[in-house]
C-alpha cells in the first residue's frame, strides 16, 4: 500500500467518518425535535379548529335561542300561525326571511308540531310542506348539529345546522338554523392559511385525503333517505418539515463534499511534499554500497526529512566502517576455523601413526629381532593413516575441500576406522556389521572423517574404569544406518545442541569441531544424524545415509 493511500485512509477514518457520524447525529436529533415540535403544533391547531367548530355551533345555537325568545313573545306570529288569522298570514310567511337576515344565518326554517313548514327564509312557497325527518335527524345527531344541504333559487349549498324548540300560544314550533359551509368558513377554520380544511364525503375519501386529523359530522340531504357521515379533513398546507429536512440534508451533503474536496487537495499536497523526498531517499538507498562514496540527497532540508537524510548518511558511513571491520574479522575467523578443522582432522589421522611408532620403538628396545615382524603387522595401519592424511592435505590445499562421490562400501570404511582406533586407543571396540549392507554413494574420505570423529568422541568419553565402543550397520527402506554407541559419561541435551553448533567441547585438549563436522558432512551426503544420549547413560550416534541403487541392491529389494 502506497503512502498516499495510507494518508487517504487515515483522512477518511479521522475526518470524513466522524463528520458523517456528526452530520447523521445532528440530522437525526434536529429531525426528531422538529418532528415532535411540528406534531405538537399541528395537534394544537387541530384543537383550535375543533374549538372553532364548537364555537360556530354554539353561536348558531345562541342565535336560535334569541330567535326562539323573540318568536315566543311575537303576538302577530301567534295570531297568524296559531289562531289562523288571515290578516297576519303574510307576516308569518316573511318572518323567517327577516329573522335570518337579522340573526346573520344562512338558513332558517320554522316547523309546527306536525312537521310542516310554517315559514322559510328562502322560499315562501315551502309553506305547508311536510318534512318531519330533517328536524328529527338534526336533533339526533351528535352534539345536536348536522350538515344539511339547502336549496335556493341560485342553487344549493351546505350548512351547519342546529334546532331549537319554541312555544307560541301553547303550541310547539321547531326552528332550524345554520351557517353556510363555504370557502370563507373553511378559511376561518384554516387559521390564516396554516391549515387546509375541506369536506371528505365518506370514510374512503377521508383516508385518501392525507389529512392529519378528521372531524366527523352527520350529513343530512333532503333527497337522501338516511343520514350519512362526512368529515372535516384537516391537512397541513405545504410540508414545512419535509422542506426543512431537505434543506438540512442539502447542507450536510454540501459540508461532506466540501470536506472531502478540501481533504483530497490537502492529501495530494501533503503526499507530494513527502513522496518526492522519500523517493529521493529510496533511490539513494538503492545506489549505496560499501564501495561508492556517500550520496547527498535531501540533507539540505531543515525539516524532519532533512534530519532523516543526514542520519541516513551518518548510518551509511558507520555501516561502511563496520563492514570493513567485519570483513577483516571474517577473514581472521575463517582462517582460524580452517586451522582448527585441519588441526582436528590431522590429529585424528596422526594418533594411529604415533601409537604404531611408539610400539615399534618399544619392540626395537626390548626385542630387536622381532622388529621386522611387528612392522609387517602394523604396516597396513601406517599406510592407511598416511593415505588418509595425504588426501586431507591435498584437499585442504585447495582451501575448499572438494568431494569425490562414488559407490562406497560402508562396512569396509568402518573396518578401517576400527583397525586405526584399536591401534590408537587401548579400549574394546566391537563391530556388528550387516554382511549384505548396500553401498552408499559418497566420498570415502568424508565418510572416514565422519566415523573417525564419532569413534574418537566415543573413546574419549569413556571413564578410566573401562568401557567399550560398538560400531554396527543395518539397512531398512533404502537407507543404510550406521550406529556408533559408547558406554561413556553421556551428555545433556544442551551440551548436544552446543556441540552440534561447533566450538564447544568438554575435553581439555578438544577443539569442539567433532560433532559439527560430522553434522555438516552427513548433510552433504543427503543423510541425517541423530544423537541419543543422557548423563551417565552413554551416547549413541546414528548416521542414516541413502543407499546406492546398485544392481545387487535393487535385486535384493525386489526379492
Amino acid at each position: 500500500m502506497t503512502f498516499r493511500a495510507r494518508i487517504s485512509i487515515a483522512f477518511v477514518v479521522a475526518a470524513i467518518i466522524p463528520l458523517a457520524v456528526l452530520a447523521h447525529g445532528v440530522r437525526r436529533e434536529v429531525t426528531h425535535r422538529l418532528t415532535a415540535q411540528h406534531e405538537r403544533r399541528v395537534r394544537t391547531l387541530v384543537d383550535i379548529v375543533r374549538q372553532d367548530l364548537a364555537r360556530e355551533s354554539a353561536s348558531i345555537a345562541a342565535r336560535l335561542e334569541i330567535l326562539e325568545a323573540d318568536l315566543s313573545s311575537d303576538n302577530r306570529f301567534r295570531l297568524g300561525a296559531v289562531r289562523g288569522d288571515g290578516a297576519h298570514r303574510r307576516y308569518v310567511l316573511d318572518w323567517a326571511e327577516g329573522a335570518m337576515e337579522i340573526a346573520g344565518l344562512s338558513v332558517l326554517r320554522v316547523y309546527d308540531d306536525s312537521g310542516r313548514i310554517v315559514s322559510s327564509g328562502h322560499f315562501r312557497n315551502e309553506f305547508g310542506r311536510l318534512d318531519t325527518a330533517l328536524p328529527a335527524r338534526i336533533a339526533a345527531a351528535p352534539g345536536g348539529q348536522a350538515l344539511v344541504r339547502v336549496k335556493t333559487v341560485a342553487g344549493s349549498f351546505l350548512a351547519l345546522a342546529r334546532t331549537v324548540r319554541a312555544r307560541v300560544g301553547g303550541r310547539e314550533f321547531i326552528l332550524i338554523g345554520g351557517t353556510a359551509i363555504d370557502s370563507a368558513f373553511f378559511a376561518r377554520l384554516g387559521r390564516d392559511g396554516e391549515l387546509d380544511v375541506s369536506l371528505a364525503l365518506g370514510t374512503v375519501a377521508a383516508r385518501e385525503s392525507g389529512a392529519v386529523e378528521t372531524l366527523p359530522l352527520v350529513f343530512v340531504d333532503d333527497a337522501s333517505s338516511a343520514p350519512t357521515t362526512t368529515y372535516l379533513a384537516i391537512t397541513q398546507r405545504g410540508n414545512e418539515l419535509q422542506t426543512l429536512r431537505r434543506d438540512v440534508d442539502r447542507w450536510i451533503a454540501a459540508s461532506v463534499v466540501l470536506a472531502a474536496l478540501a481533504g483530497g487537495v490537502l492529501i495530494a499536497w501533503l503526499a507530494a511534499a513527502l513522496s518526492r523526498p522519500m523517493a529521493t531517499l529510496a533511490r539513494a538507498a538503492l545506489s549505496i554500497d560499501f564501495h561508492t562514496p556517500d550520496v547527498d540527497s535531501v540533507s539540505a532540508r531543515n525539516d524532519e526529512l532533512g534530519t532523516l537524510a543526514r542520519r541516513f548518511a551518518a548510518m551509511t558511513r558507520r555501516l561502511r566502517a563496520g563492514a570493513a571491520r567485519l570483513r577483516d574479522a571474517e577473514r581472521r575467523a575463517t582462517v582460524g576455523d580452517m586451522a582448527r578443522q585441519v588441526n582436528h582432522d590431522m590429529k585424528n589421522g596422526l594418533v594411529p601413526i604415533r601409537n604404531v611408532v611408539r610400539h615399534l620403538s618399544q619392540v626395537q628396545q626390548h626385542a630387536p629381532g622381532e622388529l621386522a615382524t611387528v612392522f609387517g603387522e602394523r604396516r597396513a595401519t601406517l599406510e592407511s593413516s598416511v593415505t588418509y592424511l595425504d588426501d586431507l592435505a591435498t584437499r585442504w590445499a585447495r582451501l575448499t575441500p572438494r568431494t569425490e562421490r562414488r559407490p562406497v562400501d560402508v562396512n569396509a570404511v568402518l573396518r578401517e576406522v576400527a583397525t586405526a582406533a584399536r591401534d590408537a586407543y587401548a579400549v574394546p571396540l566391537h563391530l556388528r556389521l550387516q554382511s549384505d549392507a548396500p553401498q552408499v554413494f559418497g566420498d570415502p574420505v568424508a565418510l572416514r572423517r565422519i566415523f573417525d570423529n564419532l569413534v574418537a568422541n566415543g573413546v574419549q568419553s569413556l571413564s578410566a574404569d573401562g568401557g567399550s565402543v560398538t560400531l554396527s550397520t543395518d539397512c531398512t527402506d533404502h537407507v543404510v544406518r550406521v550406529t556408533v554407541a559408547d558406554t561413556g559419561r553421556g551428555m545433556t541435551q544442551d551440551e548436544v545442541t552446543r556441540a552440534l553448533a561447533g566450538f564447544y567441547t568438554t575435553k581439555p585438549q578438544g577443539t569442539g569441531l567433532g560433532l559439527s563436522v560430522v553434522r555438516r558432512l552427513v548433510a552433504d551426503h543427503g543423510g541425517a544424524l541423530h544423537i541419543d544420549t543422557a548423563p551417565r547413560r552413554g551416547t549413541t550416534a546414528i548416521v542414516e545415509l541413502p543407499a546406492h541403487p546398485t544392481p545387487l541392491h535393487r535385486t535384493r529389494a525386489m526379492a
